[in-house]
């Protein structure tokens, strides 16, 4: 019989691989030219599908990925989405060598187009399973109180990780737009080899679910019972909307603000990835700190706040056309980084182990599907063939705008009312005196 304290050991091992698979997890070095790549071998209807393609993918399998997570384990549910991520890569980085064809029923396309589905299953295998896996190791070595600092830690090397990526991959793609997909090929398998010196952590008899998908979504749903993990939960699902409208039209929103004399250096896949670098270092800056932040103005401060930030960057999108609000824009991730370290902390710890990593995919589709949702409304506000010129922009993020401003008018009610209400939840306790 191994005994207890070795066990320990292990668990606390894999909390701490989870360091660097947070490094790795986020490290996409083809983020500043995936646009430019496959618009180099097909037309630009065809990079939008494969785009659809992509984001489709994820929503459907966000949720069965979940509940897989919550039955057969976390580590074999991450295994398998970091072997996923290294197939689609390869097959991503291959794809120009042996496929050929420039259009929808090209076999090249065919080939783009399975590569992003199984990036997209990547990601969804991982999406709230890797969360659940940190805090189960944690709990099993005794130091879940450990949990929110660690998560601002693995926030910080996530976006410095991507931060890092981006500006190597903004480089090599200079000599050859493929190289970015070699380079995420490799970190998968750097991916896969952290995982596997990971060991699945004991959370108890009752830590793995035995329902179906179903019943598995309706006892998620049952969780909102609590007033707190209901509001949290809308609140997750407004900010992924909001995190997202600024990542969509920060490239043609710069280049309508520097002019026709500097946008074929603004497309260039070094001064993207330059651009993207800076922005993911600054929000692994405010990551690190987001749990100081949250001991010092509450839970619903910090959400508050990271909300009024995002609202500020759409705002001032919307309203003006200026190489001053471009350099502010370099903001737009530090409300992803300050919010996300306290709303796992809060959420993590408040649901059960068994439907940990499905709630948090649930919570994950619904945002994705309420962003899908709301691309689709921003469309109908322009004519269909409306260029991606300055005028079509400002009409749909102002829209964006009015929108965030009522969420952000009902968050800060509900911050209002909720008060230091919620505070406490991802807060390690103290032990009572009797306890001591």
């Amino acid at each position: 019989m191994v005994p207890s304290a070795m066990v320990q050991s292990v668990d606390r091992r894999t909390a701490d691989l989870y360091q660097w698979y947070a490094t790795l997890a986020e490290a996409s070095f083809w983020v500043p030219v995936f646009f430019l790549y496959f618009a180099a071998y097909l037309p630009l209807d065809a990079v939008l599908l494969l785009e659809a393609i992509y984001f489709l993918s994820v929503v459907t399998i966000e949720v069965p990925s979940g509940w897989l997570s919550d039955r057969l384990g976390r580590r074999p549910t991450m295994l398998v989405g970091a072997v996923l991520m290294a197939v689609s890569h390869a097959m991503l980085f291959l794809g120009p060598w042996i496929a050929v064809g420039d259009s929808i029923s090209s076999p090249l396309f065919v080939l783009f187009a399975v590569g992003q589905g199984l990036r997209a299953a990547g990601v969804a295998f991982r999406s709230g399973t890797d969360t659940a896996l940190h805090h189960d190791a944690l709990a099993a070595c005794g130091r879940v109180n450990e949990f929110a600092e660690r998560e601002a830690r693995a926030a910080k090397r996530r976006f410095l990780g991507a931060s890092a990526a981006a500006l190597i991959g903004g480089g090599v793609a200079v000599i050859d737009l493929r190289l970015p997909y070699a380079f995420s090929f490799l970190v998968a398998v750097a991916m896969i080899v952290v995982i596997v010196r990971m060991r699945e952590p004991d959370a108890g008899d009752d830590a793995r679910s035995r329902a179906n998908m179903l019943r598995q979504a309706r006892a998620c749903v049952a969780q909102w019972r609590s007033p707190a993990l209901l509001l949290l939960f809308v609140f997750a699902a407004m900010m992924l909307v909001l995190n997202h409208v600024p990542y969509e039209y920060f490239q043609p929103y710069i280049e309508a603000a520097i002019g026709e004399d500097g946008r074929a250096a603004a497309s260039t896949p070094l001064v993207t990835g330059l651009h993207v670098a800076v922005t993911f270092w600054l929000a692994s800056l405010v990551g690190a700190r987001s749990i100081q932040i949250r001991n010092r103005i509450g839970l619903w401060g910090v959400l508050v706040a990271a909300m009024g930030l995002q609202v500020l960057t759409i705002g001032l999108m919307s309203l003006w056309l200026s190489p001053l609000i471009v350099v502010f824009l370099l903001l737009r991730s530090c409300p992803r980084a300050l919010m996300t370290p306290p709303l796992n902390a809060a959420v993590t710890g408040s649901v059960p182990t068994r439907l940990r990593a499905t709630y948090l995919s649930l919570q994950s589709f619904v945002g994705r599907l309420s962003f899908s949702g709301t691309l689709f409304l921003l469309t109908l506000a322009v004519p269909a063939t409306a260029a991606a010129a300055w005028p079509t922009i400002r009409t749909q993020l102002g829209l964006a705008a009015v929108g965030s401003l009522v969420a952000f008018t009902f968050i800060v009610v509900v911050a209002a009312v909720r008060g230091r209400r919620d505070d406490s939840m991802g807060t390690p306790q103290r032990p009572s005196a009797s306890a001591t």
